[in-house]
């Protein structure tokens, strides 16, 4: 795909280029990547086929119902997280080969770094619709009367699963995708990156991240919270069949926590540079390692102490 870069304008040189001008041309960029135009309608069809699908008949009062819904979030997260990721480390990339392809560049590496990470934004927006278009479902086909949704958990908690998990986990796989852009150079980077990311996320779905080992999940930097309904009958890991469970930890903690992570990943990736290496920065950087250490110590104690489990949902 071909890249444009701001052209310089009489005696102003092209690194004076607005990084506003310049987050625009790399936002639309990435708007356009066809990788993230197919992301984009995949995750809206998933995002109806789940609910629609998982929407059962109540035993209650008889009606069909929606459900799963704390758990949902995984599908902008999959479906739009890691082709962003993908999109944005080629975009980091393909600024540098223009670069060297023309000879000047469009103010500093850092600079360009900023452009591109400035561009995750419509990642996060996609999250976002994906969000709202959800809340907007929950309107039509009303939640069951036992779902661990806002009538039944702590609002905070309900937000913070559905921001974190949703919108940001976008946002973070766009600029994770920078950071790997700038750093991983070697063939075939980014798909290695994405297939231990994949694989690494695993680790707090285990089967002893749950029940009477349940804490062991607190300690595993990411976490979906919410376990889906046992929808076979059969109890699974103090789960009871037909209900569902969020697990301990601190949802709105977590959602502070992968915002520094956020943060710290735009961090490493202007560490690139080296004419970016000030004093300012690693001080930054720093501070931003601590908030992400602490944050992480804050959700693994505190919050919800116990799993909350559902009442039956069938």
């Amino acid at each position: 795909m071909a890249t444009t870069l701001p052209e310089s304008t009489g005696n102003r040189p092209a690194s004076s280029a607005s990084l506003t001008s310049m987050i625009g041309i790399e936002a639309r960029r990435f708007a356009r990547h066809p990788l993230f135009l197919v992301a984009v309608v995949a995750s809206f069809v998933a995002l109806f086929w789940v609910f629609f699908a998982t929407a059962a008949e109540s035993s209650v009062d008889g009606v069909n119902h929606s459900h799963d819904l704390l758990s949902q979030p995984i599908i902008p997260a999959f479906f739009l997280g890691l082709p962003s990721l993908i999109v944005a480390a080629h975009l980091t990339r393909s600024t540098e080969a223009a670069v060297e392809a023309v000879g000047t560049a469009p103010g500093t590496e850092s600079r360009r770094t900023l452009a591109v990470a400035g561009a995750c934004v419509v990642p996060f927006l996609a999250g976002i619709a994906q969000l709202v278009t959800t809340l907007v479902l929950v309107q039509i086909v009303e939640p069951h009367p036992n779902e661990l949704w806002f009538s039944t958990v702590n609002d905070v908690w309900v937000w913070s699963i559905l921001i974190a998990l949703g919108p940001v986990a976008c946002l973070g796989g766009g600029l994770l995708g920078v950071l790997i852009g700038r750093w991983l150079r070697f063939r075939g980077a980014t798909a290695v990156a994405v297939v231990v990311l994949a694989f690494g996320d695993q680790a707090a779905s285990l089967p002893y991240a749950y029940g009477d080992a349940g804490s062991f999940r607190n300690w595993v930097p990411w976490s979906m919270f919410h376990t889906g309904t046992m929808s076979d009958g059969k109890e699974w890991q103090g789960i009871p069949g037909h209900c569902q469970a969020i697990l301990t930890g601190n949802p709105a903690t977590y959602l502070l926590y992968l915002l520094v992570l956020c943060a710290l990943a735009v961090g490493g990736a202007l560490w690139h540079d080296r004419s970016a290496r000030t004093p300012r920065l690693r001080l930054i950087n720093w501070s931003l390692v601590i908030a992400a250490l602490v944050l992480f110590l804050v959700t693994a104690l505190t919050g919800i102490p116990e799993m909350i489990i559902s009442g039956p949902i069938r």
